[in-house]
């Protein structure tokens, strides 16, 4: 129970942020620099999402073998997002070649407040299983 209801509030929390991150960032760039816009900016939004699909079912496997692995792979995760970011950075500049500085200025801008959204949630998520421990 405790695993479903985890990843129905992140599945939430992330599609909430998307929304958020793309209305600020589009607003942004309609109303700031609109000669900045790029036509590949649905991709991050849509890397971000599929991460985040990818990042909670990591976390339920790590769960299910155990909460001592958990930490490991929330580890392996950030690793993992790390490189398949520079990967997709590194593939728009080499095939599209087209405002380069923006897409990665955007990438930036979704990348931070993943991170630091995620990082606080399976910090809550590891207190409230330490929580549950102390109290078996």
């Amino acid at each position: 129970m405790f695993l479903l209801t985890a990843r129905r509030k992140y599945i939430r929390q992330i599609l909430i942020l998307i929304v958020v991150l793309t209305i600020i960032v589009g607003a942004v760039y309609y109303f700031f620099i609109p000669h900045r816009y790029f036509v590949m900016f649905p991709i991050i939004p849509a890397f971000f999402l599929l991460y985040g699909f990818f990042n909670i079912s990591m976390f339920s496997l790590a769960f299910r073998m155990g909460e001592g692995k958990m930490v490991p792979m929330f580890l392996l995760n950030k690793i993992i997002k790390l490189f398949a970011s520079i990967f997709i950075v590194i593939l728009y500049c080499l095939i599209v070649r087209h405002e380069i500085i923006s897409f990665i200025m955007a990438f930036m801008a979704y990348y931070i407040p993943f991170l630091i959204v995620e990082t606080a949630y399976f910090v809550k998520i590891e207190i409230i299983l330490k929580r549950k421990k102390r109290i078996k």
